[in-house]
Formats: C-alpha cells, structure tokens, sequence
C-alpha cells in the first residue's frame, strides 16, 4: 500500500492523542460511534511511514496500564512493523528494550507472523532477558 500523507500531518501532540484514544478504546473508555481506533491503528501499519509507526509503538507502550494494552501492542503494531521493516528497526527495538522494562515486557507478547528470521532471532533475545513475560493468549509462539 503506498503511504498516506495524512500520516504526515499529525504533531507530537496528535500522536499523544491518537495513541491515548486507541487505549481508552482497549478499556472501553471509549463509547463514542464515531471513532474505531483498531481500525485506525490497522490502517496506519499498513499506509504511515515506519519512522511514525514507531513512534506510535513508544507512545503507546509508555501509556499502557494492562497486560491486554501491551498484549495489543504486541500482536498488532509491533509485528506489522518488524514484519515490514525489521531489518530497519530491530536496532531501534533493542535499544528500547535495554532501557525500557515496560518496552521490553511488551516485546513478549509479539509472535512470528511476517518477521524474517534474522530479526526473529534477535527479538527471541531480547524476549529472553525479560523476567515477567506477558501470559500467552493463544497458540504457542514456537507455532506460529
């Protein structure tokens, strides 16, 4: 899909807010109609440039208050980023890890999917140096 430069216009400030919305929508904060904040998180790994998806991810991440919110995290922006531009941003993920536990902790509930093999491996270590993992809410990662 080709990026859409909607993506481009959102400041600092609209990111905070878009990423503030997605998770009140998580804890069904959200009773609006209007507004499908998954759809838009889905939209967004697929038309916004990786350097924004990524800043999306640390937002949202540093804002999460459950297991389910980094679960989210975890199986949607983050393996539709690596699964796209892993090579790109495993650098980027692993430094985060290093320096974030919540960061880190997240990184546990993300699962194979697209993520090419060599990335896969360097995020298996980092998923390994982190003591509470996330519960699994699924099949086995070693499956998927």
């Amino acid at each position: 899909m080709p990026i859409d430069d909607r993506w481009d216009k959102l400041n600092d400030a609209a990111w905070a807010s878009f990423a503030d919305a997605w998770l009140a929508e998580l804890r069904g904060g959200n009773n609006s109609t209007d507004d499908n904040g998954g759809l838009s998180v889905t939209w967004m790994g697929f038309t916004a440039r990786p350097e924004q998806q990524w800043k999306f991810i640390r937002l949202a991440t540093s804002r999460a208050v459950t297991d389910e919110e980094l679960s989210h995290i975890a199986a949607g922006p983050v393996e539709c980023l690596l699964g796209h531009h892993g090579p790109q941003f495993i650098d980027e993920v692993e430094k985060e890890a290093a320096q974030s536990p919540q960061f880190a902790r997240m990184l546990t509930g993300v699962w194979k999917y697209m993520i090419p093999d060599d990335v896969w491996t360097r995020l298996q270590s980092a998923q390994a140096h982190v003591p509470n993992s996330l519960p699994s809410y699924g099949p086995s990662k070693a499956d998927t």
